[in-house]
Parts: structure tokens; sequence; C-alpha cells
């Protein structure tokens, strides 16, 4: 393994609930901490590779409701915009029983579950055409804990590819 650079992870400072991520040194990765600047796409990045790799973060079946139900628009064009870049992924604080759950276990008021307009077949359907048709990593990690350490070892492999001169 040849000699990787240090890298500083970027949250986007619309990002209101997400990790924080401070220096660290292992064997192979020195992480020189994380900044916070506006990202046009996604939630996390790295320093110098904003468009080789982009990480939205979705914190629960609700809040992915909303984003591909009320909030489609904007969502979709995100979407459109993680086109330009190689690297892409979805990154969900819940498990994919949590999904099919929905809206079951959720925080939406027993009077509004009859109102929804999104199924949980919906969603998965959804996230599985991310996948085919926009080659988007979809990723259920099952925990805020679980899915900080997922972006965390994905900005590391991606610095790894790009330190190593790989493209």
């Amino acid at each position: 393994m040849g000699k990787i650079r240090p890298f500083t992870i970027i949250k986007d400072t619309r990002e209101q609930k997400g990790y924080t991520f401070e220096a660290s040194r292992t064997k192979y990765h020195i992480c020189k901490g994380m900044v916070s600047r506006k990202l046009d796409t996604g939630d996390y990045s790295i320093e110098g590779l904003e468009d080789k790799i982009c990480i939205e973060r979705k914190a629960s079946a609700v809040e992915l409701a909303n984003n591909v139900g009320f909030g489609s628009r904007r969502f979709m064009a995100e979407i459109e915009r993680m086109k330009e870049f190689p690297h892409k992924f979805l990154v969900l604080e819940f498990s994919l029983q949590q999904l099919m759950d929905f809206p079951e276990g959720s925080d939406i008021p027993e009077s509004e579950i009859k109102k929804l307009k999104i199924s949980n077949k919906y969603m998965l359907r959804f996230l599985m055409e991310l996948q085919i048709n926009h080659d988007i990593h979809v990723i259920f990690c099952g925990s805020k804990r679980d899915a900080k350490w997922t972006v965390l070892s994905i900005l590391k492999r991606i610095n790894e590819k790009y330190s190593s001169g790989i493209k």
C-alpha cells in the first residue's frame, strides 16, 4: 500500500443532526478532523475530493418518506446532481426491517397514519431504483452509531483510492 494522504471530512452546513468526526490516527489513516462547509450535493465528503464522493444521510424511515413524498422535487434534484459523482451513497440510520414495518414504530400519530400516501413497499421500490437506475449505493445501517462508522469507513476507502492514484 502506497502513502495515504491525511484527509479532512466535510460536513454540509445544513446537516443538523449528523455526525462529528474528531482528528484520529491509525496505522494507515490520518483523519485531520472535520470542517463544516456548504456542499452543493450530499451531507459528507472529503476536502479536495468534493467532486468524487457524495454521502447523503437519512435518519429515519419518516425522513425518507418525507423526501420521497412531500419533498420529492428537492430530493430528486439532489439525486440528479449525484449523477456526476463516481462514488455516491445513501446511508440510512435504520434497518430494512424498520423500513418494512413503517409506519409502525414511527413517531407519526395514529390519526395521521391513515392519511399517509407513501407506503413501505413504495419506499423500498424507490431505494432499489436508486441503486439500479442511478448507481447510488444504499446502505441500511440500523442505527446512528453504525451509520457514523459506515460513513467514516467509506471516506477512508475513498481517500485510499485517490491517494494511491487509482481513479
